[in-house]
């Protein structure tokens, strides 16, 4: 049997049990990571702000929507003064070209405030998907220029149709 053929069958094979599993309500508990370039400007004293096109590694937990994802994040986020705010959106799809878009917002302080998620809108089998939750960076990588990178614990509730 060829390399693609295996693979083929192991992809449908991944698809149903999945369409089984997910086709239901639970909790995610996972870590995900981003990475892509950002563009920050420096306003004196206590004043940054900046914007980012990150790409998701989304490895997630077999038998929720979660697992298996690539993305796409579009972001911003300012310090005034030590108050962190961010804000941005995120496109999630999985091997069949289901997608998942949802928004997520963090304020505060940036060491220690957790974020909010949710889901506005799923295709394929994600459509009728709802999701809620939370998320908290958990890395501190080396600085590169112009890049940002980070991994989350993201954590919450979903319902697919």
């Amino acid at each position: 049997m060829s390399y693609g053929a295996l693979l083929g069958y192991g992809m449908i094979a991944g698809l149903a049990f999945c369409t089984q599993v997910c086709a239901a309500e639970g909790k995610f508990d996972h870590t995900s990571c981003y990475s892509g370039p950002s563009h920050v400007i420096q306003q004196g004293d206590g004043i940054t702000a900046g914007s980012y096109d990150a790409t998701a590694m989304a490895p997630g937990e077999e038998g929720t929507p979660y697992y298996s994802l690539s993305g796409r994040c579009l972001g911003q986020f300012t310090i005034i003064n030590g108050e962190y705010s961010e804000t941005g959106s995120c496109q999630y799809w999985n091997a069949a070209g289901d997608k998942i878009f949802g928004v997520y917002a963090r304020k505060g302080d940036p060491a220690k405030a957790e974020g909010t998620w949710h889901v506005v809108q799923g295709t394929g089998k994600f459509e009728g998907m709802t999701s809620e939750g939370k998320w908290m960076p958990i890395t501190a990588f080396p600085p590169v220029p112009n890049v940002g990178s980070q991994c989350n614990h993201e954590w919450g509730t979903y319902s697919v149709k």
